[in-house]
């Protein structure tokens, strides 16, 4: 994909950063293709509302994007830019400072954001343990509520947004989404069979699809139980196959576990398959289910359906907002999706209601981008000169520092606590740049120095080195002849954690 340089453009207009698109952790899935299919939406629907879409030439050239041609730029013109629209904002493996450069906190742009769900607050035993995820899903939570615009593509992610970030409601407009002209009923279902065939090995007609992932909200332990509490006549008529990213261990387990149930044989894990054997998956399949305990808005699901396959899925979050009460289940409960599927695959007046909903127009892209730029004119309509600063608190990196103080500063400031030769370049990063490195001096071992030395230099202007005050002497900020900040802290934590902050100005 060729990469312009800077659109020359007659007025301020959105920037629509593709990161989402580019990705390591979201390339090749719902979010990717979603970003994707936006922007494009937006630029073809709305030119005058667009500056640019951003790229980053870091990551790889997202796919999809190439007939937006000179849209595409990897050097933003950012005196022609009002506001940026970050199309993903938690992203773990890649840090703020990517998509939301210096240049734009210094051109003073509004900024949107998108959300496409919460699922790790509403899941942090499985999704938030370990602590440089946390890290950085908190970095992303702050950048959401800084947001000057979130948009979401469900009511669901709006209450999430509302009640689990604080986000005012009244900045959060719902966008729903889009289905891309990829998925349709096919001309001819045999025809359909025969490429999803080529594409999986050893696959039947009349079998059952889901499309999700192998990480538990995905619920496919109790999806494969589900499938084996089923009569024998139907997993003998009906293979159940899964088909996403999957690693050998995972794939494995699974195997394992169809065997233990009494269902070897009938579970098929091709793992990621091409764009269009997924397509014939969903064209050529007897039934889609998605049993996901949550969801932000459930792509697969409008995929499914615009394919003209009967589908069902779980009674929850934004599923309610796509399918009708009668084609949900209870996806906590086993038993309950082992009776919506035995429903779904034997009753014919059920199967005829089912096959009724895929009959209705699926949600347009262009509905989404109408949807959306209001958002977007909003936007533009405000001034530069009103927009706040981007950091509202600073940001601190305290190494070795007790926790009296950390719980002090942690009331001024956004506070990260390292032990002792942490990785900080990585951290400072990743949190686009903090405005101090606190050392906690007497906290440190005897061997130090040369820690402290390399911190000095490789945080130069940013450190300060904190030791305890000495009898008689005085709080507050020195300058040391090396240019790093030298404070010695009392016993009054507060007043310390004050000193410390107020001597960023």
């Amino acid at each position: 994909m060729t990469i312009g340089r800077s659109r020359p453009v007659q007025r301020r207009g959105v920037l629509i950063d593709l990161v989402a698109a580019q990705s390591p952790s979201y390339r090749g899935r719902g979010i990717a293709r979603y970003a994707t299919d936006l922007a494009r939406a937006m630029v073809a629907r709305y030119p005058e509302l667009v500056s640019a879409v951003a790229v980053h030439p870091e990551l790889g050239a997202p796919a999809g994007a190439e007939d937006m041609g000179d849209w595409v730029t990897a050097e933003p013109d950012w005196d022609k830019i009002a506001a940026v629209h970050l199309c993903s904002v938690f992203e773990p493996e890649v840090p703020v400072r990517l998509f939301w450069p210096r240049p734009a906190s210094a051109s003073r742009a509004w900024l949107a954001v998108t959300v496409y769900d919460l699922i790790p607050d509403i899941f942090p035993d499985w999704y938030l343990e370990d602590p440089g995820l946390r890290r950085r899903w908190r970095c992303g939570r702050e950048v959401v509520r800084a947001a000057d615009a979130v948009v979401v593509p469900s009511l669901a992610t709006k209450r999430d947004a509302a009640d689990l970030l604080g986000v005012p409601g009244d900045r959060i407009s719902v966008i729903g989404s889009g289905t891309s002209p990829i998925f349709h009923p096919p001309e001819s279902r045999p025809a359909a069979l025969a490429v999803a065939q080529k594409g999986v090995k050893g696959l039947k007609p009349g079998f059952i699809v889901y499309n999700g992932a192998f990480d538990p909200r995905k619920n496919v332990d109790r999806l494969l139980e589900a499938y084996a509490a089923l009569p024998r006549p139907l997993t003998r008529k009906h293979q159940l196959v899964i088909f996403c990213e999957i690693a050998p261990l995972t794939r494995n387990h699974y195997l394992v576990m169809a065997e233990r149930l009494g269902v070897k044989g009938r579970l098929l894990l091709p793992g990621f398959v091409p764009e269009e054997v997924m397509l014939a998956l969903f064209q050529s399949a007897e039934l889609a289910v998605f049993p996901s305990l949550y969801e932000g808005y459930g792509l697969p699901v409008v995929d499914s359906m615009a394919c003209g396959t009967p589908t069902i899925a779980g009674d929850n979050s934004s599923l309610r907002e796509i399918l009708p009460a009668e084609a949900r289940f209870d996806a906590s409960d086993a038993s309950a999706i082992t009776a919506a599927l035995r429903r779904a695959l034997t009753e014919e007046t059920y199967r005829s209601y089912l096959l009724g909903l895929t009959r209705h127009d699926p949600p347009s892209w262009d509905a989404v981008a109408d949807k959306l730029a209001p958002v977007y004119e909003q936007l533009l309509s405000r001034s530069r000169r009103f927009r706040p600063g981007w950091r509202r608190r600073p940001c601190l990196a305290l190494v070795g520092a007790p926790q009296e103080l950390a719980a002090a500063c942690a009331a001024r400031a956004e506070v990260d606590e390292v032990a002792p030769g942490a990785p900080l370049h990585r951290l400072d990063a990743w949190r686009g740049g903090y405005d101090a490195v606190v050392v906690w001096t007497d906290g440190l071992p005897a061997s130090s120095s040369d820690l402290l030395e390399e911190l000095a230099v490789s945080f130069a202007g940013r450190m300060i080195a904190l030791t305890r005050q000495p009898a008689g002497g005085n709080e507050g900020p020195v300058i040391s002849p090396d240019g790093v900040r030298m404070m010695a802290a009392g016993g009054d934590w507060q007043r310390t954690a004050g000193d410390l902050v107020g001597s960023l100005g």
